[in-house]
């Protein structure tokens, strides 16, 4: 089974080559992202969606050689994780510190 096969048996519609061009991607190394996150958002998990290539917003993105561009696509993901959870400012350890917040509130709740 080819990789655009197997994406479109999980419900998967690959982006256009000119959308994937933006990202210096392949189609085939789209489909390997997707399918390295077992076919699903990695934060949401969802499985249908309006997929989004996330990437790190570096300066000067568009000066970028395709290669350079793909090395900063941190993976797929549904456009709410993209825009909503992610977001484009977002460090990991700001990430952490959310998680630290919830997780704290979760425990309190527990007792």
């Amino acid at each position: 089974m080819t990789l655009r096969a197997e994406a479109e048996a999980h419900g998967i519609k690959v982006p256009s080559d000119r959308t994937l061009a933006i990202y210096g991607l392949t189609a085939n190394a789209w489909i390997r992202l997707m399918k390295a996150q077992g076919w699903v958002c990695p934060i949401c998990e969802k499985t249908q969606a309006t997929w989004n290539t996330d990437h790190d917003h570096v300066p000067g993105w568009k000066k970028k050689n395709a290669a350079e561009r793909a090395r900063h696509v941190r993976g797929i993901l549904c456009w709410y994780c993209n825009h909503k959870v992610v977001g484009d400012k977002r460090s990991s350890a700001q990430a952490q510190r959310v998680a630290d917040y919830l997780k704290a509130h979760e425990e309190r709740m527990a007792t």
